[in-house]
């Protein structure tokens, strides 16, 4: 999920373990919990200081690795606990600190594992990425919800003792705003994939942005992957919004299910030249990376100049209309053709159509 919503579920958490009648040595001001959950909540994207030093082995394995494991969730939070009472003139209880860095800090996982990308919950023991593909990264709707969440929680951190049963039902529709969110979103998906069970095709569905009614569906193929965009119903907030950033005909590119239409993306290109110089960028050691990190990886593009040969993929879990790609690497090799002149890593600037970046 993006930073902000991040920060807003980590203040909203902090609020849940106030107590109107607790010790007054350990209460921490509704102020004070707000800072601290935000800044716990994006602690675990410490890891984005990984990027710099080499940006495709960060995307297979680093990010939302260990700093997103719930098994060491215990230890990021004694050790942001540490922080706060070391480095801040505030003088907090430790035990109430460590509980609100705890339970902020749980939040970030736990949201990232509602989108494409996958979390790994069990690292360092495991691997295995969660993925829930119920959220884009961003999801301006969702993010309205936790606010009002966190609105509702800063009011009945104000209420009175004596109102109490006020209080708790305050809290209850706090969660039930974002529950209710995500139940719809996880309803609307099932709807699509029984409308599509028909369908010869084993297939999922991802996430799009703009819209909880915008869905890409991707299946396996012999060659590759298909593809088609889908529209549970119009959104015209979301069309408003894509108008509002230049994105011409984005609304336009999802249909309804009965009017989709599948268009297959091969791994591989067909010419055999092209061919040949894919499968040894494919194949090679440097781009194994690549391999482990990408679920739908489809060949994406071939550039040729008298100085180069670079051949590009893609995953297309990351595809949306008129949008560039995000994660679009490959290899070039620089003429002449020699020992010395072997394939090099190189990847695409993020949301530019064809300029590279240096790996």
């Amino acid at each position: 999920m993006d930073v902000l919503t991040h920060a807003i579920v980590g203040a909203a958490v902090a609020q849940l373990p106030g107590s109107g009648n607790a010790d007054k040595q350990t209460i921490i001001s509704w102020q004070k919990r707000t800072v601290i959950g935000a800044s716990a909540a994006l602690f675990a994207d410490i890891d984005y200081l990984l990027f710099f030093i080499n940006p495709l082995e960060f995307l297979a394995y680093w990010h939302r690795a260990e700093t997103h494991s719930l098994l060491l969730a215990p230890v990021w939070a004694w050790i942001i606990t540490q922080s706060w009472q070391r480095l801040s003139a505030w003088r907090l209880p430790t035990k109430t600190l460590y509980w609100l860095c705890l339970l902020a800090f749980i939040s970030h996982p736990l949201l990232d594992s509602l989108t494409a990308f996958g979390t790994q919950w069990f690292a360092p023991f495991s691997r295995y990425r969660v993925a829930f593909n119920i959220l884009f990264v961003i999801d301006a709707y969702f993010s309205a919800a936790v606010l009002c969440s966190l609105c509702l929680l800063l009011i009945s951190n104000h209420l009175p003792p004596i109102h109490l049963r006020f209080k708790s039902l305050v809290i209850f529709f706090a969660a039930l705003l974002p529950c209710s969110y995500l139940f719809m979103v996880i309803h609307i998906k099932h709807h699509i994939e029984q409308q599509i069970i028909a369908s010869p095709k084993s297939m999922t569905l991802m996430p799009q942005p703009f819209s909880p009614f915008y869905w890409s569906a991707i299946s396996k193929t012999a060659n590759g992957f298909d593809q088609a965009y889908i529209r549970f119903d119009n959104d015209y907030i979301g069309q408003w919004v894509t108008t509002k950033f230049g994105i011409q005909q984005h609304q336009a590119s999802y249909r309804l299910v009965e009017q989709i239409i599948w268009l297959n993306y091969p791994l591989l290109p067909k010419p055999e030249t092209m061919k040949n110089q894919a499968l040894a960028v494919w194949n090679h050691p440097k781009f194994r990376p690549f391999q482990h990190f990408s679920v739908s990886p489809i060949f994406y593009d071939y550039q040729q100049t008298s100085q180069q040969t670079c051949v590009w993929f893609s995953d297309l879990r990351y595809h949306w209309p008129n949008i560039p790609p995000s994660f679009r690497y490959g290899m070039c090799r620089q003429y002449p053709l020699n020992s010395t002149n072997d394939w090099q890593l190189s990847r695409m600037k993020y949301f530019h159509p064809q300029s590279t970046a240096n790996h």
